[in-house]
């Protein structure tokens, strides 16, 4: 049930980028899961400003959380996640890019997508591991994109 949630909510993300497209192209580019997350040759993939601008202010979000002493409790990591979730349908909304640089930012993306869930669940623990792995994703951006 939970995996089917998760399917759902980022199927629906997927589908939210690049809203201006019309349904016929917004199709044609398919992210495959055994995609890995790599360089594209030995350049990072160019990502446009909203997209930046979006990841700049998930980085910051994390940054502050981490600042903040008491944000070791299930409800802060809540509160955080739907921060984060907020954040992100705005930058699957405001997503204009196309080709293999787009499909390579889903490949980043769908795992932080999972991860930031997660955030929102019960179990703090879960939340914290969460938390720790959007952490290392949201600081490796910069390592595969510009």
């Amino acid at each position: 049930m939970k995996l089917m949630i998760i399917a759902i909510f980022l199927a629906s993300l997927t589908s939210m980028c690049g809203t201006e497209r019309d349904m016929e192209t917004e199709h044609t580019e398919v992210v495959h899961e055994e995609q890995t997350l790599a360089l594209n040759g030995t350049e990072r993939w160019k990502a446009d400003e909203p997209i930046n601008r979006h990841i700049a202010q998930l980085q910051g979000m994390v940054q502050e959380f981490n600042a903040q002493a008491e944000n070791n409790s299930a409800a802060a990591y809540n509160d955080l996640g739907t921060s984060m979730k907020a954040e992100m349908q705005g930058l699957f909304k405001d997503c204009r890019m196309k080709g293999p640089a787009h499909d390579m930012l889903h490949v980043y993306l769908m795992p932080l997508v999972e991860d930031v869930n997660l955030l929102d669940g019960n179990d703090e623990h879960q939340s914290e591991a969460a938390f720790t792995r959007v952490n290392e994703r949201l600081k490796a951006f910069n390592q595969y994109f510009e």
